[in-house]
């Protein structure tokens, strides 16, 4: 009976198994039009790349409207941007009241003024600090109003005077500098040399009562300020230093004018010495603290085989059409100049053919790659390590993807990029939302974007020759839907 019934389970496992074995084609065979018309064939979303290269311009520009006071350092010096020209950069700075040693008042005394020196916290904006330059001070014809707005376009010469006479302005101090190795902050003396005037200015300073150094106002109104500038004969190729301008709520101000002097018997006729007398004059423009304020004036003197100044761009409008298109531009720091993309009509049929007919589209990632003009691993270290786009430069009115108030606020990264690859030579910005608002026709978006310096570090003394017209190519990633 056990033999019977092993038998009949055997046949029983046999028989289930050839059944599976028969059904097992069937259920491996998929039916691959499954959902198809699910979503209809006209409202399907379908991903593209394409590149644009035709009808895009590059042009040379520059802007003489940049707010260049309110800034924390005031500059001065001069530097060279490789391959281009010079910055010259001159500082007019407000000097306040400040301390004095002669608190007490003596009618039987006269005193008389010995010497000045600004001692001030220093930082290199760039160039070479190992070479001397001559830097000559003068008097400001009037004082600068912490309420109003100076640009880099201002003509420092025109604002400063003789203290005493008329005729030719001659520099009340001069004195020479070169900065410190290896150091970029750092606190120095800046030692004067007298001048045209400046027994005069001094014995004005010595000669001020309490009263009036007592209020900020009055006394910015009598001495209005100073310019320090580089002599005409200083060495182009030298540095730029900027000076501290901040007020440290503990400390007290960054930077001092320091007049030294002395007093005697009037009726001593050796004049012996009774006391010595030190005042320090505050240099800041905190509107908190005082009244206080300063700018830089910045000019750029480019090389003559060159021509720059021919093919420039100052702040054409919007709407009218610019001029010079170049197969070569640069990219200054220091105030200087810039590269301008002109998108065409060419460039936008080419935009809007992306559109076929009864389609929507999304630019998921428009990626714009700017090369250099010289492949030149020498030249990558002068070159700024990141570029922001502009619809204004004047202004610093970025794009809608270079949103750097946002980026320094929030601590976060941009998809904009906008970093060189040095590998490659080239920059490379993602312009999506542009390029959308350009496809849209947007209110207020021109056909232009201005390539500078990024937002942040626009001072900064970097210098870039890129590729020109031709070169500029715009990878369009987009997504098509259906109406």
């Amino acid at each position: 009976m056990t033999h019977f019934f092993r038998k009949i389970t055997l046949y029983s496992v046999g028989a289930v198994v050839s059944a599976l074995m028969l059904l097992l084609p069937a259920c491996t065979e998929v039916d691959d039009q499954l959902g198809v018309n699910i979503v209809p064939p006209g409202e399907q979303m379908e991903v593209r790349i394409y590149t644009l290269q035709r009808g895009i311009s590059n042009y040379l520009s520059y802007t003489d409207s940049v707010k260049c006071n309110g800034f924390d350092y005031a500059y001065f010096g001069k530097l060279r941007s490789e391959g281009l020209g010079t910055t010259t950069a001159a500082a007019l700075v407000q000097f306040g009241g400040g301390s004095r040693s002669d608190t007490l008042a003596y009618e039987d005394r006269t005193k008389v003024a010995d010497s000045i020196l600004i001692i001030c916290d220093l930082k290199v904006l760039g160039g070479d600090t190992l070479k001397e330059q001559t830097f000559n001070v003068y008097p400001l014809r009037k004082r600068l109003r912490p309420d109003s707005t100076y640009y880099n376009s201002f003509d420092y010469m025109d604002a400063v005077k003789n203290w005493q006479g008329e005729g030719e302005v001659r520099p009340m101090f001069t004195f020479k500098y070169k900065g410190k190795p290896n150091n970029s902050d750092y606190y120095d003396t800046l030692r004067l040399t007298k001048g045209a005037g400046a027994e005069a200015f001094m014995q004005a300073l010595l000669d001020t009562d309490k009263e009036l150094c007592e209020n900020d106002t009055l006394f910015i109104n009598t001495f209005n300020g100073l310019c320090i500038a580089p002599a005409e004969s200083s060495d182009k190729d030298a540095a730029i230093y900027g000076l501290n301008l901040q007020y440290d709520t503990t400390y007290g101000p960054e930077s001092f004018m320091v007049l030294y002097g002395h007093d005697y018997l009037t009726a001593d006729a050796d004049k012996s010495v009774v006391d010595r007398i030190v005042r320090a004059y505050p240099i800041t423009n905190s509107t908190s603290f005082s009244k206080q304020t300063a700018m830089t004036a910045f000019e750029q003197e480019y090389d003559a085989g060159l021509d720059i100044e021919s093919k420039l761009n100052v702040d054409t409008p919007e709407g009218e059409p610019l001029k010079n298109p170049m197969t070569e531009t640069w990219v200054q720091g220091v105030m200087g100049i810039t590269t301008t993309l002109e998108f065409e009509k060419q460039f936008i049929e080419d935009l809007q053919a992306l559109k076929p007919e009864g389609k929507n589209i999304f630019i998921n990632q428009a990626r714009v790659y700017v090369e250099l003009a010289d492949k030149d691993y020498l030249l990558y270290d002068y070159a700024p390590t990141r570029l922001g786009s502009y619809l204004k430069y004047s202004t610093i009115t970025p794009v809608a993807d270079y949103n750097y108030y946002y980026e320094a606020n929030y601590d976060t990264t941009l998809s904009y990029g906008g970093e060189f690859n040095r590998t490659h030579g080239y920059y490379t910005m993602d312009l999506s939302i542009y390029m959308q608002q350009l496809l849209q026709q947007a209110e207020g978006v021109a056909p232009r974007v201005t390539l500078g310096m990024t937002a942040y570090e626009y001072l900064d003394p970097a210098v870039v020759k890129l590729a020109g017209s031709g070169s500029v190519k715009v990878v369009v990633t987009y997504t098509l839907l259906g109406k």
